[in-house]
């Protein structure tokens, strides 16, 4: 009995399943071109059926090609050397229009960053948006929070959420939160991947390896995260306010960027990336295209990249449904902590003991915000200076 044949269109499928994805900076376009071939020269598919499997094998990329980029990939395959039906070996080719004969969208120019536009986005944002003005609007203030507590506020442990984090950015994590001790302290910084995972070291089929940072793992696609290296901050951080809503952090990656944690609750990857497609118009204000990853990694506040703190600006865990300038004010955090730095040395003095309960965390914040207010700056240098007297004290008693 002779064996059933399998149709044109998924012998195509299966061949082009077993093509690795293309890569960025490494013959990304000979790649997919290659594919391309497959698809029009070698199996002879119709325009409409090599473009819908040429997009199937496309969202296997990290750096995805648009449909109008594709449909140039097929249409140049289509018109360069090789011999037609090479890849059907004797079967019927199916019936189909010359490619050529059909019209082709072109690509839409890839947005570019225009510093002019960032100016009139930001406009007299970036004067007013700087640390205190951002943590006046947060939910929790920043100067409260540990790296600890910033992953326990965003991710539920108890529903299985896991956390990789990372002090080596190309490993596979240096630790589970919450199951593992967290580092903090890295020459190069702290990361953490975005979305929650499993936990667990899954085949991930792109790379041919086992990995627990690929989407695999991703148990829910809850984060985008937007970065940008080229724009300068205080414009950066006014057009953020102006224009992204649901922010849940924006947090300083310890060098010339800031990171803001974005909430889209996709229900998918392809959800995901249509979500990613509709705010593309950001890169022209700085987004950084490259950093547009669904698994992507960010820094993790609180932490420390050699001598600098990866500091945590704002931080809201629900992640309002408006834009940071249409949030008010809900503390004045140089008040607040000018007042507690009082409270506290009031205390000590009255009660002759030194440090309170509240000192170091007093101390911690006046630091946080010293920048901003000279007396806040002065006021952590005396608390500490008194906590390190109190110590050198103790130790003679001892």
């Amino acid at each position: 009995m002779s064996k059933e044949k399998v149709p044109v269109v998924e012998r195509a499928r299966r061949y082009v399943s077993k093509i690795g994805p293309a890569i960025s900076g490494a013959g990304g376009h000979t790649h997919t071109l290659l594919v391309a071939k497959a698809l029009v020269k070698g199996f002879l598919l119709p325009h409409s059926d090599a473009l819908a499997l040429l997009e199937e094998w496309n969202q296997g990329n990290a750096d995805k090609w648009t449909t109008g980029e594709l449909e140039h990939k097929l249409r140049s395959a289509l018109n360069g050397p090789g011999a037609d039906g090479y890849l059907l070996q004797g079967a019927e080719a199916p019936q189909c229009q010359r490619f050529e004969q059909r019209p082709v969208s072109k690509p839409r120019p890839k947005p570019q960053f225009d510093l002019e536009a960032l100016r009139r986005v930001a406009g007299d944002l970036a004067e007013a948006v700087d640390l205190p003005w951002l943590a006046n609007r947060s939910e929790v203030d920043p100067a409260t929070v540990s790296a600890e507590d910033f992953l326990a506020r965003l991710y539920n442990a108890s529903a299985g959420e896991r956390v990789v984090v990372f002090s080596e950015y190309k490993s596979q994590g240096q630790a589970i939160w919450p199951v593992e001790r967290i580092p903090t302290r890295g020459p190069e910084g702290i990361w953490f991947l975005a979305q929650p995972v499993d936990g667990q070291s899954r085949p991930n089929p792109r790379l041919g390896k086992m990995s627990r940072r690929s989407e695999e793992s991703v148990l829910s696609w809850r984060w985008m995260v937007l970065e940008s290296d080229e724009a300068p901050v205080r414009l950066w951080l006014g057009a953020l306010a102006r224009l992204v809503p649901n922010i849940a952090a924006v947090t300083t990656s310890g060098g010339r960027s800031v990171h803001a944690l974005v909430r889209v609750d996709a229900s998918t990857k392809r959800e995901w990336d249509e979500a990613k497609r509709s705010i593309m118009n950001l890169v022209v204000t700085g987004a950084d295209p490259g950093a547009l990853s669904a698994v992507r990694l960010t820094r993790l506040p609180a932490c420390w990249r050699g001598q600098k703190e990866q500091k945590l600006l704002y931080f809201a865990p629900s992640a309002p449904d408006l834009t940071l300038e249409d949030i008010v004010p809900r503390r004045d955090v140089l008040r607040n902590w000018r007042a507690a730095a009082v409270r506290v040395s009031a205390a000590a003095d009255r009660d002759g003991q030194y440090p309170q309960p509240d000192t170091a965390r007093t101390a911690q914040a006046c630091w946080f915000y010293g920048k901003f207010d000279a007396w806040l700056h002065d006021a952590a240098g005396e608390l500490e200076r008194q906590m390190k007297g109190n110590e050198q004290t103790d130790g003679y008693n001892k």
